[in-house]
């Protein structure tokens, strides 16, 4: 017995480490909003860094096939929302019609992290995403100073309630309205959650006469379906176009001057930082910071080869 005390006491004083507690085992369940972009392929491949680092994390990644589900998204949030889950991350379709079932898994004690796009409420524990609104911004002043400020534009948009896209169409069209009046804003369209709902609506767009000076598109799929729309219309490289977000067929596009620019997120960081977010959330550690941004950026042919913007839009690195 006095042995022991005596090793104690020894520790004490010497200052030797105490035994560090054990990290708790969480489950995490990570719902995208789709399973049909490349941009949820990168923010997989964040989230499975987070995973492998921390080594205590079991993953479910589920999510509905197309943006514009948003019914299968709330039977999934439903179907999580149970014992054994012990936090939630969500990209949800509709900042409104999602409230409803994230608010009731919150109520069951398991806390919930946006990425990518918000929802309405404070229910949330932390959103992860890209300041859309400023990159609505960055893609209006390129796309008018393109067009020195004057001619006639075109928002495509995606679904109707996607709080990340629905930002971007309106930091574009702030920024038109107070910086370039004489450009006109001819349509602003809600194109669907797929490329090929996407295509038809630009093709529409690309219809009206007198002809259009410029597009904007807010997101990959939007930008993948105007892009082809423009093709089959003759009318590639033949106006100026600002997108957003990178995959190869969109570089591809850039590299022909097809597309003027394309303003790309990083996902793989949101992805990462969500993560970690919802793993401190699950152990009660919540990180105090609410809203943590992530790195926008605008991509050009001139800039697509730099060191920095390759880390972002090299789909295969």
């Amino acid at each position: 017995m006095k042995s022991l005390l005596f090793l104690l006491w020894t520790c004490c004083v010497m200052g030797m480490p105490a035994a560090q507690p054990a990290v708790k085992d969480v489950h995490l369940v990570f719902i995208p909003k789709a399973s049909d972009q490349v941009f949820w392929d990168l923010m997989r491949t964040g989230v499975d860094k987070a995973v492998q680092e921390d080594g205590h994390i079991h993953l479910t990644w589920r999510g509905p096939a197309h943006n514009d589900d948003t019914d299968s998204q709330i039977k999934i949030v439903q179907l999580y929302s149970k014992p054994g889950v012990d936090a939630i991350l969500i990209a949800a379709t509709d900042r409104g019609r999602l409230v409803e079932s994230v608010g009731r898994a919150v109520a069951m004690g398991i806390p919930v992290v946006a990425v990518d796009s918000g929802l309405d409420g404070k229910q949330l524990s932390n959103f992860v995403t890209s300041n859309n609104y400023a990159g609505g911004q960055l893609a209006a002043k390129s796309l008018a100073d393109l067009l020195n400020k004057k001619g006639r534009v075109s928002v495509l948009r995606t679904v109707a309630g996607s709080a990340s896209t629905d930002d971007r169409a309106t930091g574009f069209l702030d920024y038109m309205r107070a910086n370039a009046p004489a450009i006109t804003v001819v349509a602003d369209v809600h194109g669907g959650g797929s490329t090929g709902k996407a295509r038809q609506s630009a093709s529409a767009l690309l219809a009206v006469k007198p002809p259009l000076d410029g597009v904007f598109s807010v997101n990959e799929t939007a930008t993948d379906g105007m892009l082809r729309a423009l093709r089959d219309t003759g009318q590639a490289g033949k106006l100026r176009f600002i997108g957003f977000d990178a995959t190869d067929a969109l570089l591809d596009g850039l590299k022909k001057e097809e597309i003027s620019g394309l303003v790309i997120q990083n996902p793989v960081q949101m992805g990462y930082k969500g993560t970690q977010a919802a793993a401190a959330a699950a152990r009660g550690q919540a990180i105090k910071e609410a809203t943590i941004f992530t790195d926008t950026v605008l991509v050009t042919k001139a800039n697509y080869q730099n060191p920095e913007i390759q880390k972002l839009v090299c789909t295969r690195c």
